[in-house]
């Protein structure tokens, strides 16, 4: 059976049919509210940490990079634990305990920043901490919408979710700036606090039933044992492993561009902090556009086209960055912004089918597996793509580096945009 046929397929958690969908879900719209208000307030904290370490601790660039660096090693140190528990336990309780955890852990910067106890080290602790508990939370979140609603409602539910990361993208930034300077740093991490609170509420009050995980007749398996079986499943589907290539591909060269197009806007076309802000925000209004259209474009196309369209759309958009002329004029600023408003709209697109194709296609009972095999395949590239980026714009310079990152970007979405494998899906 077709990802597509599985979609349509009568399975997955018992849920009315109603002609306006997820608007008229309960749990749903709780769940929905509860992460819009946890995404915001995370995004307040991603700016406040590095503001609280350069204004209170006087942090310099070696520090700054060991707090950078202590946020990103739970990815890779807990992903593939996180998929096992995922799987052994109930999500929503999971979930719900991860919230809690962040919001404990993160009062503790006020509060030792109040009682003259904050010091470099114990931000990267709290960093730390928490990103072991948001990657707990972010491989048993996916896995646990398919028990939500039905398998025909989850590009939907994915649509839905992915839209409140993008406005969170683009508000929380600013929103975060605001009551840095209204409240400074620390206290501003309150708000993050307050966003997983709220955010527990609403798991709280959810009433659909979540099934308990089966306990296999032998006994339990090693966690190692659990840990291959998700590889195994993700590397003999060949879908799966089409899909998880691509997109370590697409990480590793757009980490590149990330790395390199601060230099480059800055360095090159003058675009001062604000105008460069303002490029990049474009990119989140993009996702925005795309988390919007992907439903009727999964309907017009089939999840597979869709997604692999979107994945060709985000690649190509990148050819237009290196394009802009460095006179400050319109028209450079109109590629910049066009560049990274098609590049949101079009991996806004694949990352909602892909997840989608996911949930469909794996059996719930490996879900948390194969979510964290693929987050960990995916995000392990992503500190060579930072090194590579280095490395190209010192060599050649930012321009000739934006280039052949596009051109590398874009090739490689061609050779996904001719697989059967996924456009058959």
């Amino acid at each position: 059976m077709s990802a597509s046929e599985l979609l349509d397929a009568p399975q997955g958690a018992p849920e009315p049919r109603r002609p306006r969908g997820l608007w008229h879900h309960r749990d749903f719209r709780r769940l929905w509210a509860g992460q819009t208000a946890a995404l915001l307030g995370s995004r307040v904290t991603e700016l406040a940490l590095p503001v609280t370490a350069i204004v209170l601790l006087d942090a310099g660039p070696a520090q700054l990079g060991l707090l950078n660096s202590a946020q990103y090693l739970p990815v890779l140190c807990v992903t593939l634990f996180a998929g096992v528990l995922a799987d052994r336990v109930r999500r929503r309780p999971l979930l719900i305990t991860a919230n809690l955890g962040r919001a404990l852990i993160l009062m503790a910067v006020p509060l030792l920043a109040w009682f003259g106890g904050l010091g470099v080290w114990a931000l990267c602790a709290v960093a730390f901490a928490t990103g072991v508990l948001t990657a707990v939370f972010d491989v048993a979140y996916q896995a646990y919408l398919p028990s939500l609603v039905s398998r025909e409602r989850l590009v939907e539910g994915n649509s839905k979710l992915q839209a409140s990361r993008s406005v969170a993208e683009t508000a929380g930034q600013g929103l975060g700036g605001t009551l840095i300077q209204v409240l400074t740093a620390p206290v501003a991490i309150i708000v993050d606090c307050l966003g997983y609170l709220f955010a527990t509420g609403m798991l709280l009050r959810i009433r659909t039933p979540e099934a308990r995980p089966e306990r296999p007749a032998g006994g339990r398996p090693s966690v190692r044992k659990d840990i291959v079986a998700g590889l195994r499943m993700t590397m003999n589907s060949r879908l799966l492993r089409v899909i998880m290539f691509h997109a370590s591909w697409y990480n590793l060269l757009w980490d590149v561009v990330l790395v390199v197009f601060p230099l480059y806007g800055l360095r090159e076309l003058g675009l001062g902090p604000a105008g460069l802000g303002l490029v990049v925000a474009a990119g989140s209004i993009g996702a925005l556009g795309g988390a919007l259209s992907a439903g009727p474009l999964g309907t017009r196309l089939g999840v597979g086209r869709a997604m692999v369209v979107g994945m060709t759309v985000a690649s190509a958009a990148t050819l237009l960055l290196p394009l802009a002329p460095g006179d400050g004029s319109g028209l450079g600023h109109a590629l910049l912004a066009g560049g990274y408003v098609l590049n949101g709209f079009g991996i806004a697109v694949f990352s909602i089918h892909s997840i989608t194709l996911r949930q469909a296609t794996v059996p719930i009972e490996l879900i948390g597996r194969v979510s964290a095999t693929f987050r960990f395949v995916t995000w392990a590239v992503i500190p060579l793509g930072g090194l590579l980026g280095g490395l190209l714009a010192a060599a050649v310079g930012p321009r000739a580096a934006l280039t052949v990152t596009a051109a590398g970007l874009t090739a490689g979405a061609l050779v996904f945009l001719c697989s059967r494998t996924a456009t058959r899906s």
